[in-house]
């Protein structure tokens, strides 16, 4: 397909919902939402039946549609795409988004419907997203090709790149909920023409967009991706989860988008030579943006870890070496400073084990100024019982863990910091509110620790390729 800037996409001069209907479904919310969100007089329904439907025009066929218009929505039945794409080409529109499934993910009728669909669009010159996806978000304009709740509209750093449709839309249901907000989305479906790389060199480009998330099923074209990744790692986090590691898994794809995933192991080599940083799970990939869009990247793997209960300081040691990062001792200046106020208790070292000392806010800066360390992980876990007696006695968390929002603003700004809150839902919640914006919260040592090694790897890849 021809090379193109994508615009139309994202940023629409005019609409047409080809599709539109009167009952239950994409084509009968999309209307709504965009109607509410400012987009009703660039919008134009066309349904062969004619008539109106939520107060807006149905035109009957896509060339009574008037100007100007650049982008079509497809929500029409599979067999009918073919010559919906007819009418588009024929109307001068250049961008599609095909919602409608039935093809490639269904059986090998549906395989055929599909190949028939991508030569229609190939000969008439189209770019098109799909089929069988949600296509588009664009919270910086509220445009969205799919209906998507208020809350996923804060225009915030990360961008995604969904092969699954309902993947991209369900984690709108709830990043938010997570402290995490999105430029834009990209659903890519059964990729007859548009691809992952292609929204890559998009995202790449765009000014709003800080970190790339990707769920991938299996790369369309596995050379380009390799060139691909390498130039946008250079520039920006790119954070993968990969499905299909499993013969199984590898099944389910096929069955969903259309999809062959192939070898695990090559996909393991691309990322590791390109600097993606690829995801377990998909907690371990939102965790990773949260670290990725509050935190600097590290100038070394030298970890710093200072807890309330030695047992989540070893849980953390194990996964940070077994990680690549390096747990060694505090510096002899760190160390003096920590044994002026410590209880004779207390055994200096890394890591820090602040027991029931109740002055965690005094140790966090020296940890945080130690010249050896280069990163540091705070663990928090106290019982919730202590906790509510301290409110009792009318004390504020702020007087025994300190204003950590203020306190993160004095630290070097080059020296990641995140925390780990095990304990009580509402012990995590207090926590989190007098962390602010700037220190992601977590709830294990294990999911903290990972994602500062995700940090470190990528940090690691930036300064290989400076050299």
């Amino acid at each position: 397909m021809p090379v193109d800037n994508f615009s139309s996409y994202f940023n629409p001069q005019g609409i047409i919902i080809a599709g539109a209907r009167r009952s239950m479904g994409f084509g009968f919310d999309i209307p709504i939402f965009l109607k509410e969100h400012g987009w009703g007089e660039r919008t134009f329904l066309v349904n062969p039946s004619g008539g109106e439907l939520h107060g807006m025009k149905l035109y009957q066929r896509v060339a009574e549609v008037p100007d100007p218009v650049d982008l079509a929505i497809v929500i029409v039945p599979a067999n009918a795409v073919p010559g919906t794409l007819e009418e588009i080409g024929t109307r001068g529109i250049k961008h599609v988004i095909i919602e409608s499934a039935g093809f490639a993910e269904t059986d090998d009728k549906g395989k055929a419907l599909q190949e028939e669909v991508e030569a229609t669009a190939r000969r008439l010159g189209l770019r098109v997203i799909g089929p069988n996806c949600v296509g588009v978000v664009n919270t910086e304009n509220r445009f969205a090709s799919t209906d998507v709740i208020e809350e996923a509209l804060t225009p915030g750093p990360v961008s995604i790149i969904a092969q699954s449709g309902v993947f991209g839309n369900i984690l709108l249901d709830f990043l938010h909920e997570r402290g995490l907000f999105i430029s834009k989305a990209i659903t890519l479906g059964n990729r007859i023409d548009v691809n992952e790389c292609d929204m890559l060199d998009y995202l790449d480009d765009d000014p709003t967009t800080e970190v790339i998330i990707i769920y991938l099923e299996g790369a369309a074209d596995g050379r380009r991706l390799w060139k691909t990744l390498r130039r946008v790692t250079k520039k920006k986090p790119v954070l993968i989860l990969k499905s299909g590691k499993t013969p199984e898994g590898k099944q389910a794809t096929a069955s969903h988008t259309g999809s062959l995933s192939g070898e695990d192991d090559i996909y393991n080599a691309v990322f590791a030579q390109t600097g993606a940083v690829r995801a377990d799970h998909l907690d371990h990939l939102l965790d990773l943006a949260k670290t990725f869009t509050t935190q600097p990247l590290p100038k070394g793997n030298r970890f710093g870890i200072m807890t309330s209960s030695g047992s989540m300081g070893a849980l953390a040691t194990d996964i940070a070496v077994s990680n690549g990062l390096v747990v060694q001792p505090l510096s002899p200046s760190t160390v003096k400073q920590v044994r002026e106020i410590a209880p004779d208790w207390m055994n200096v070292k890394n890591p820090l084990d602040t027991g029931p000392s109740m002055i965690f806010n005094q140790f966090l800066p020296l940890i945080m100024n130690d010249p050896l360390v280069d990163m540091v992980l705070a663990i928090i876990a106290v019982p919730y019982s202590a906790m509510k007696l301290i409110k009792q006695l009318g004390m504020k968390l702020e007087d025994v863990f300190g204003d950590l929002e203020s306190m993160r603003a004095q630290f070097p700004q080059d020296k990641p910091l995140v925390m780990t809150v095990v304990g009580h839902g509402d012990f995590v919640d207090d926590i989190s509110k007098i962390a602010g914006k700037s220190i992601p919260v977590f709830t294990s040592p294990e999911s903290a620790t990972q994602a500062l090694a995700g940090l470190w790897r990528y940090s690691r890849m930036r300064q290989d390729n400076s050299c």
